[in-house]
């Protein structure tokens, strides 16, 4: 028994399956999208959080000297003003952070809960 489709079934079963496909990327999309949209912390913004994995020093110098020696690919030197944590850190992420001063790519924050003001790259902070 050999069963045969005819092409008008296909045709109406493929535009089906299209206007299916299409309405769930129309509609599930944007919904990923607006929850994955970060902006850069400016002042307007009262809330700004840390960003994973980005360097902040105490000092603008610090900071400064960090983004020298890893555009130079001293490594070993960036990495050894990480090690000892009394001149900088990395954060874990999602933070709240409050910016307290902007300059020339770099911002002055302070983290929630905490006394210490730390100086990182303006990528370092976003806003929601």
């Amino acid at each position: 028994m050999k069963i045969y489709i005819t092409g008008n079934f296909a045709r109406r079963a493929f535009g089906s399956f299209l206007t299916v496909a299409v309405l769930l990327i129309l509609t599930v999309l944007p919904i990923d999208f607006a929850r994955a949209v970060k902006s850069t912390c400016d002042f307007q913004h009262r809330e700004c959080f840390t960003e994973a994995g980005y360097p902040a020093c105490y000092s603008r110098i610090d900071i400064q000297k960090y983004y020298e020696f890893t555009d130079r690919d001293e490594i070993e030197l960036a990495e050894h003003l990480l090690s000892d944590g009394k001149r900088c850190v990395k954060f874990r992420g999602n933070e709240k952070a409050f910016m307290t001063d902007k300059g020339s790519g770099f911002v002055k924050f302070r983290i929630r809960g905490k006394d210490v003001t730390y100086w990182a790259k303006r990528e370092a902070l976003f806003a929601r």
